[in-house]
């Protein structure tokens, strides 16, 4: 009997052969064009007779390579578990008025990492701590002579593990592009599929600087609106060098 990786593998073998064998098909998203590659490879499995959307396949992440070879990308977005309205918390205490036109509301934009402390507005250092005794993941800020300030904004480790489970198992394709009367077309001709994306790696990540905590906390600004002068949190989330999201996964398939 088969166990469900030999027959998720065999799946994943077959409709990607499938694809591969239509050629060079058009993008459906003409307007992206780093995601049009992935975006039109799903287009495809999710009109094939065995199709992707059934429940074994919850969670499937499809990449390119060209998404891979972006600068940064976004592995999820988790608020702190602790305390309440962490991130809104933070851009009170820390963040500065950084538009003149709206004096009085505050903005937070940082990146931090585990192995430094980043400088935040030349008045505060901040750095990812993690602490495997107690299973928490802590963001530390101290001022420039080393004092700390707050130390209360941390994730516990089952709510990250909860976030990383939609990264379980990542799907890779490669595919050679033309542009064919204006338009770009994909030929997909191998891909590689990555299994059990290792929560202990993530921590080693944020550790050694790979994964960072990017905050983006703004603001509304428009008077108009119910929510002026209101939190405006533009995606804050933990982020990656796209091209090194494939360490993080303990077994590997490739497709020819």
């Amino acid at each position: 009997m088969k166990n469900n990786r030999e027959e998720y593998s065999e799946k994943i073998v077959r409709e990607f052969r499938r694809i591969k064998s239509l050629g060079f098909v058009p993008s459906n998203r003409p307007r992206n064009l780093h995601g049009g590659i992935g975006n039109t490879f799903e287009d495809h499995l999710g009109v094939a007779e065995n199709n992707f959307k059934d429940p074994d396949f919850e969670g499937f992440e499809v990449k390119s390579r060209r998404e891979l070879n972006s600068s940064y990308t976004t592995l999820f977005s988790k608020s702190p578990s602790s305390p309440p309205k962490a991130n809104n918390i933070l851009k009170n205490r820390f963040g500065e008025v950084r538009d003149p036109n709206f004096p009085v509301l505050k903005k937070l934009y940082a990146s931090i990492f585990g192995n430094r402390e980043s400088l935040i507005y030349e008045k505060y250092k901040m750095r990812m701590v993690v602490d495997r005794e107690n299973e928490k993941l802590i963001l530390m800020v101290r001022n420039l002579e080393g004092e700390i300030l707050f130390n209360d904004t941390y994730w516990t480790f089952e709510a990250l593990k909860n976030a990383c489970k939609k990264l379980k198992d990542l799907f890779v394709v490669y595919a050679e592009i033309r542009i064919i009367e204006g338009l770009h077309h994909y030929h997909y001709n191998s891909s590689s599929v990555y299994f059990e994306f290792s929560f202990d790696e993530f921590l080693t990540g944020i550790e050694d600087g790979r994964i960072m905590f990017d905050i983006r906390m703004g603001v509304h600004k428009n008077p108009e609106k119910a929510n002026y002068g209101t939190t405006h949190d533009h995606g804050s989330g933990f982020r990656i060098q796209a091209d090194k999201i494939t360490e993080f996964y303990l077994d590997e398939l490739t497709i020819e």
